[in-house]
């Protein structure tokens, strides 16, 4: 019996550059040989994009239900009218509305355990409407009250408190209540996903230098300080608040399992700049594994041959990583071993938090 996860994929965008990074990725042949790729879209515009990339010898087994699928080949369920109208290089009410029926389409079928994970091309934020992006599409279809979008890569993981938010409401939004619900969310993850026993999670300041002890401001004191003292009462290793220039100014971030942004410009610009493209995106929150790549459609350069696939790839292989922790954890929970307390002095309880993070604010 193949017990290799199967994947589905969504072609996201038709006018974007997501037939070109599945084609590229799957046309590599080595896909098959660690999971089950299925994709969600349409045959005719699979071959239009092949057929602009001019990529030879490459072909996807149509099926109808994803219990059909060939473990051995690279299979697509068609769930997209063929004359969807394709305009490379422009989002489009139409291909907004393609990107999606074939979401809802695997969606379904991963509910349905038809797929174990599924991971996701570019869309443009817009095709979510009226929920706000992605994490609120996927928040209001599985009922659940926070999704966070959670940045993998391989120096960093980044969290965030808020994300898709117009610059002045942050600061109406960063809230004890909201920084301890994220900083819960993102230990879970840390510990589900990932399967790190004891996670260290730096949380970055709102304000310049982290405020500067209430110089510059005093969310720090009144906000941020208060949430991580809540999220530590909690179990929760929640270090800083860190200001952002001296995180990143050096390697201070490889010591921890994950950061917390307060907002999506002050992790994106950072994480993006030390990881590239080249990473992937989780949603942390959901029963359900979905990841997708942490940049967008590329419209600039569709259809040119240009665009790397490593992010997809990438995506491909956080999501079965993801499928498989859950999966160890769960059956590690159902069958746990006996604890044994043995004292120790190099307990990492016993230490404080400076002693745990090894990283000092400079500017205190």
């Amino acid at each position: 019996m193949d017990n290799r996860v199967i994947v589905g994929i969504t072609h996201g965008d038709v006018n974007g550059i997501g037939y070109e990074l599945i084609i590229k990725m799957m046309a590599e042949n080595k896909l098959c040989e660690v999971c089950t790729p299925l994709l969600f879209g349409s045959s005719k515009v699979a071959a239009y994009h092949r057929k602009a990339l001019n990529v030879e010898n490459f072909s996807l087994n149509s099926i109808q239900k994803a219990d059909e699928a060939n473990a051995k080949r690279c299979n697509i369920i068609n769930c997209v009218d063929d004359a969807v109208k394709v305009d490379l290089g422009h989002e489009t009410p139409e291909s907004d509305e393609a990107a999606m029926i074939a979401l809802r389409v695997a969606l379904d079928a991963l509910d349905n355990k038809g797929i174990d994970v599924l991971v996701g091309a570019p869309q443009g934020c817009a095709s979510f409407a009226p929920e706000s992006g992605c994490p609120g599409f996927f928040a209001k279809r599985y009922n659940v009250h926070e999704v966070m979008p959670v940045l993998v890569g391989e120096r960093m993981r980044m969290g965030f408190v808020t994300d898709y938010l117009p610059f002045k409401h942050i600061a109406e939004n960063i809230t004890v209540d909201h920084v301890y619900t994220k900083l819960r969310l993102l230990d879970a993850c840390l510990k589900k996903d990932f399967t790190i026993r004891k996670p260290r999670i730096a949380v970055l300041g709102l304000n310049p230098h982290a405020g500067e002890n209430s110089l510059y401001g005093e969310e720090e004191k009144n906000i941020i300080i208060p949430a991580m003292e809540k999220a530590r009462n909690n179990g929760i290793m929640a270090l800083g608040p860190y200001s952002p220039d001296m995180l990143f100014s050096g390697v201070e971030y490889h010591k921890f399992d994950a950061l917390l942004a307060m907002y999506h410009d002050q992790g994106m610009t950072p994480f993006k700049t030390i990881e590239g493209n080249e990473a992937a995106v989780l949603l942390a929150g959901l029963p359900i594994v979905y990841t997708s790549t942490v940049h967008g459609m590329a419209y600039d350069i569709v259809g040119q041959g240009t665009a790397d696939e490593t992010g997809m790839r990438n995506a491909v292989y956080l999501a079965i990583d993801v499928y498989n922790n859950r999966k160890m954890n769960t059956e590690l929970g159902a069958n746990p071993l006996k604890h044994y307390h043995v004292n120790s002095n190099n307990n990492e309880s016993d230490l404080n938090v400076e002693q745990i993070a090894g990283v000092k604010n400079e500017e205190n």
